[in-house]
């Protein structure tokens, strides 16, 4: 188990500093901002106080016990500090210092030494040369990290090996304004590997999705089963690095380890049963869309639309990557002919047109929801300023709670003028697009997870 890592108690930070521009003095910064429940223990020989916070000279001053330490000094000095930590029975302990393996043999005997020491005293080891964790649950706000964005709690799970992508990944989901669950960027694994993680994130009955970046897999055979194991209960996507010969190259230096061929990377993600991605764009919008929505029985799409263009760009989007779009039965066509204006089209897809109103979207909805041929709706909508787009809005976001069938949104829109309309749609759990092909290769991944 992990929960000394993802859920500490209390956490100490070795090498807390006063001056405001360093990593010792960001990460308690980033617990008390982000409304830490444990116990903050600052670790300085000189200063009697950090952020308002009591300094200790040594961790084995701390009066009270320790699940997690970060350390954050010179690489020479983490193995004697390991030593302390072990005395004083830490139960995990975060590196952040870089200086290790990544750099050759002498900060290899380095991290070989500490490891040898961490292992005497049952002490687990995240990093070294790493970022940290997040954790959003309400009841642990536990941000044992460096980094900047302040995430809402959600439902996605992160683990990166590189903690600029991870970070990257994560900032993108809070632009998107979608939430996350637990964060984890352990750098060199020198002991808490990528595997470890994927499995307690996996065993994590408030994570739905689990998104990987991976630049290299030391031990393939254990990788394969754990993430089998956490497949069979929630999607696992991947985004692997390091694809070209000077990315192989570039990862090396990076983590001090070596780059598999991508063929091979490939054949472990497909016996892992993890969906691949190749950019990080399309690997977060996947990953909200899993968040938000379950996963359609087939490949059968509904397309309702307010617009013509976008719905062609979609439809080219969702036949190309061998979803499809049937027919209506001829019960839904003459419903929807006596529910929606007299010009609408009411073939699939179904253009309710710019002047539709709440109304013929609930219809449209409704009527695609009972038609046994569609097992997704996708819908394009553009926020004429002539209609009233919040009654809209309520309407996809109602149909979306029923979690009958997903729903996919392409929401073309001035989000400074829409604010309201975009918000019912957030709450109601409705992922939203900008463009309509983004929107297409979000619905392709969740049909991806059933097919494969």
């Amino acid at each position: 188990m992990l929960d000394s890592l993802f859920k500490p108690k209390s956490v100490a930070v070795i090498g807390a500093s006063v001056k405001e521009l360093s990593i010792g003095n960001r990460i308690i910064r980033n617990l008390l901002d982000f409304g830490y429940k444990g116990f903050i223990y600052p670790i300085n020989p000189q200063a009697p106080e950090i952020q308002g916070i009591r300094a200790y000279k040594s961790i084995l001053d701390v009066p009270g016990e320790i699940d997690l330490a970060h350390i954050i000094i010179p690489s020479k000095f983490v193995p004697q500090t390991v030593e302390e930590c072990g005395k004083k029975r830490v139960k995990s302990i975060i590196i952040n210092s870089a200086g290790f393996k990544e750099t050759g043999p002498e900060g290899e005997e380095i991290e070989n030494d500490f490891l040898s020491r961490a292992k005497k005293y049952g002490i687990r080891v995240f990093g070294p040369n790493c970022q940290g964790i997040i954790n959003t649950d309400p009841d642990v706000r536990a941000y044992c990290n460096f980094a900047f964005t302040r995430p809402e709690a959600g439902y996605i799970s992160i683990v990166a090996q590189s903690g600029g992508v991870g970070e990257l990944i994560h900032h993108g989901f809070f632009e998107m304004g979608i939430g996350t669950r637990l964060y984890a960027s352990n750098g060199n694994a020198c002991d808490i590997s990528i595997s470890e993680i994927v499995k307690y994130f996996g065993d994590d009955s408030e994570t739905r999705v689990v998104v990987l970046y991976i630049e290299s897999i030391s031990d393939p055979e254990t990788f394969i089963k754990t993430a089998r194991e956490a497949t069979a209960k929630k999607p696992l996507l991947a985004m692997k690095a390091g694809r070209t010969g000077e990315g192989a190259r570039a990862v090396s230096s990076h983590i001090g380890g070596l780059s598999e061929k991508e063929i091979t990377t490939d054949i472990i993600f497909e016996k892992a049963g993890i969906l691949v991605f190749e950019n990080e764009g399309d690997l977060c919008r996947a990953a909200s869309a899993f968040a938000l929505q379950p996963v359609p029985k087939s490949n059968r799409v509904g397309i309702i639309t307010n617009t013509g263009g976008p719905a062609i760009i979609s439809t080219d989007v969702l036949i190309s990557s061998g979803l499809d779009i049937p027919m209506l039965s001829e019960k839904a066509k003459e419903l929807l002919k006596a529910r929606l204006y007299p010009e609408a089209c009411v073939n699939n897809p179904v253009d309710v047109l710019a002047t539709g109103k709440g109304e013929h979207f609930r219809a449209a909805i409704e009527i695609m929801m009972n038609e046994d041929q569609i097992d997704s709706i996708f819908i394009n909508f553009v926020t004429p300023f002539f209609v009233d787009t919040i009654s809209i809005a309520k309407e996809i976001a109602n149909a979306g709670k029923w979690k009958k069938k997903p729903i996919i949104c392409n929401l073309m829109t001035d989000k400074s003028c829409w604010a309201e309309t975009i918000g019912i749609l957030k709450d109601g759990g409705i992922p939203c697009y900008s463009f309509p092909s983004d929107a297409a290769k979000a619905l392709v991944a969740l049909v991806r997870r059933k097919v494969e």
